[in-house]
């Protein structure tokens, strides 16, 4: 298992960078339109930025850690 999240949270642009290269780890948040880690793979129920993704998800959540514009996507092992 890998940690992934997104800090600080506020920071985020709102590009959909992350959304377009790993969607199936991080969508935008209805409320806010920011990035957030999908409900399935939060360590929280109630915190959308921190989760923890199988291994074989490693390339898209780094691809998109990679490519956001403001660096705040974090991949690390759990």
């Amino acid at each position: 298992m890998l940690k992934v999240s997104i800090d600080p949270r506020d920071n985020c642009i709102a590009d959909m960078v992350c959304v377009s290269l790993c969607g199936d780890v991080f969508e935008m948040s209805d409320v806010d339109g920011k990035s957030q880690i999908i409900a399935k793979w939060r360590t929280d129920p109630n915190d959308i930025n921190h989760g923890q993704i199988p291994d074989d998800m490693k390339d898209c959540a780094d691809a998109a850690a990679q490519s956001c514009p403001t660096s705040i996507i974090h991949v690390e092992p759990a």
